[in-house]
């Protein structure tokens, strides 16, 4: 493997070149039983939605509690629609997957940064797990619509977890999977896999989302080899939007400076790996 620390990546954009926010409501049209606890539904928006890969939603539904939830947008469709990957963890997500077709949510968004697609002289390397899969459907999708096609390491503890693998081998990605029972691909975690992928990218940019020990692997791994590193930070939020204060993380501004508390929901979810400080409290997740 050749590293590239040479070869910087795109600049982020500006908060202005972000698509304009709205609180809109959606309605559900279809869902897709992914797996005992996970399901992919699809929205659509009462107005035109633009959203960039790696946005998010603040998602209200009737019966799910006071706050909001964030969702990352996991992919947007020719049709204006819109999907979200969603697993049961408590009282929110469990309203939001019993929601009947035809219910209505309150969506805000989009919200956050964004991944940036490398260099053309860069192959993109993902690395994901369990839902830190769902914002890279849509990278993926214009990935290929680009006419260009990336290495996607997936990682769940069983095959379940493993969620639309299809749809990243229909974007024409270059798929690898980890499970850690052994029931799909390498017997194990899926930054096992990284090294190989990095050195079969040649000139790699790599990109993740995942649990908190998968993304301090890839971190380490991505410092050693000299390779630029986008990570998307998964934080619990309260309002989204920068007021509440409780998605901070430790990392030093995109303009540069001392480190300082970040709010993920502005400031990210999407960083440059090299800015995080990794070894402090509170970690990423």
């Amino acid at each position: 493997m050749t590293p590239s620390t040479e070869a910087a990546g795109p600049p982020a954009p500006s908060r202005a070149d972000l698509p304009p926010r709205a609180d809109q409501a959606a309605t559900l049209v279809a869902r897709n039983q992914l797996s005992p606890d996970a399901q992919l539904l699809r929205f659509e928006s009462e107005g035109p939605l633009r959203v960039l890969p790696g946005q998010f939603a603040m998602v209200r539904v009737g019966g799910g509690g006071l706050l909001r939830r964030p969702y990352s947008y996991c992919d947007l469709l020719d049709d204006g629609a819109f999907t979200l990957l969603v697993k049961e963890v408590g009282v929110g997500t469990r309203a939001l997957m019993n929601l009947p077709v035809g219910g209505e949510v309150s969506s805000l968004g989009p919200l956050g940064t964004t991944f940036d697609l490398p260099p053309p002289d860069l192959t993109p390397v993902i690395v994901a797990g369990g839902v830190g899969i769902a914002p890279f459907v849509l990278f993926c999708r214009r990935l290929a619509q680009s006419g260009r096609r990336g290495i996607v390491l997936l990682g769940g503890r069983r095959r379940p977890d493993l969620y639309l693998w299809d749809a990243f081998e229909r974007f024409g990605m270059d798929v690898r999977v980890a499970s850690e029972d052994g029931s799909a691909g390498h017997h194990g975690l899926v930054t096992a896999l990284l090294d190989a992928a990095l050195a079969d990218a040649g000139r790699p940019f790599l990109y993740s989302c995942g649990p908190t020990g998968m993304l301090l692997r890839v971190a380490e791994l991505a410092t050693a080899a000299g390779v630029p590193h986008q990570v998307s930070i998964e934080r619990r939020m309260g309002c989204g939007m920068g007021c509440c204060l409780g998605c901070v993380v430790w990392a030093r501004p995109p303009s540069g400076g001392p480190e300082e508390y970040l709010r993920s929901c502005t400031e990210g979810p999407v960083f440059d790996a090299e800015t995080i400080a990794w070894d402090r409290d509170p970690h990423p997740l």
